[in-house]
């Protein structure tokens, strides 16, 4: 008796789901790493043969403008600016309004005084910056800021709000 061979049929698994499942995976773990934040330690490739020196670094000198409210003045019509609908003018100024302009331990009310203090600063190293304190307006920097122009100024900055400090 012969036995009779049966055909054995190769089985091939399916490879696109097993694919799929792969890079679905990967994406998950991709999109869910966390990556380690360095806090307050930065590496840095420095020179090992030097001790710790002691180098002096040159002070830069700057202008800092502070612009205060020494007497408010009344703010009246401008009647250069009358027109029919405003007969008596129709934008307002402020009339014996006093601004102090404090520069380091100097004091000036007038601006002029100011240009002459500003003088002699190298224009192009010396930054300046103007701090308007509480009630200044608008035309009150205009003034400063025309005068440190004119001056030729090249690092002008506007400061913060220190309110009564």
């Amino acid at each position: 008796m012969t036995k009779k061979r049966t055909k054995v049929e190769e089985v091939k698994p399916e490879m696109t789901p097993m694919i799929d499942v792969t890079f679905l995976l990967l994406i998950f773990f991709i999109v869910t790493l966390k990556f380690k934040v360095l806090e307050g330690r930065l590496d840095a490739a420095l020179p090992k043969d030097r001790g710790t020196g002691t180098s002096t670094v040159e002070e830069i000198e700057k202008v800092d403008i502070i612009m205060q409210v020494l007497r408010e003045g009344q703010m009246v019509p401008d009647p250069a600016t009358r027109t029919t609908s405003y007969p008596e003018g129709k934008l307002k100024h402020y009339v014996n309004r006093v601004v102090s302009l404090e520069v380091g331990n100097q004091r000036f009310t007038d601006v002029e005084k100011l240009r002459d203090f500003l003088k002699p600063f190298d224009k192009d190293e010396t930054p300046v910056s103007i701090d308007a304190r509480e009630g200044i307006v608008y035309g009150d920097v205009v003034k400063v800021l025309d005068v440190v122009v004119a001056e030729q100024f090249k690092q002008v900055a506007f400061a913060g709000s220190h309110e009564n400090e």
